[in-house]
């Protein structure tokens, strides 16, 4: 599948609504196959100044929150969502720096999560890699500058 077919999958209807927006937080919600999806980020300055975020996406249904796969479906959906909002943090924020991680448990999420920020293009940025430790692979998209 070429990058432009990908980018296209992941272009849906799927609106969400921006919940919280502060200098260090921004929050994001959908509802996809009647589920909530919520996206959040956290904002911080590095020692050497650079503008970090860190993201995650949840489910929220009643009193669970889930971060792992949950089998209900909308997988293409979510994406879509969660690109939507990082695109969104982007135009908000300019981080210099967006992070992201996979716990190694969770399976072929990781191998996942790579092959999206590597195809995935969000003006003015680009995939600079993974750093792996014992647990968790984290993922870097820094301003292309």
């Amino acid at each position: 599948m070429k990058a432009s077919e990908l980018t296209e999958v992941f272009n849906s209807d799927v609106k969400g609504q921006v919940v919280r927006a502060t200098n260090d937080l921004f929050t994001t919600s959908a509802e996809i196959n009647n589920r909530k999806i919520v996206f959040n980020a956290s904002g911080f300055v590095d020692a050497n100044g650079k503008n970090i975020w860190e993201i995650d996406f949840i489910e929220k249904s009643n009193s669970n929150v889930t971060f792992g796969k949950t089998g209900s479906g909308g997988e293409l959906q979510v994406f879509s969502f969660v690109i939507e909002s990082i695109n969104e943090l982007v135009s908000r924020y300019q981080p210099d720096e967006i992070i992201f991680g996979s716990h190694k448990e969770d399976g072929n999420r990781s191998a996942l999560y790579a092959r999206m920020a590597k195809r995935i293009k969000i003006p003015g940025y680009k995939f600079a890699g993974a750093r792996s430790d014992t647990y968790t692979d984290v993922f870097s998209i820094v301003k292309d500058k």
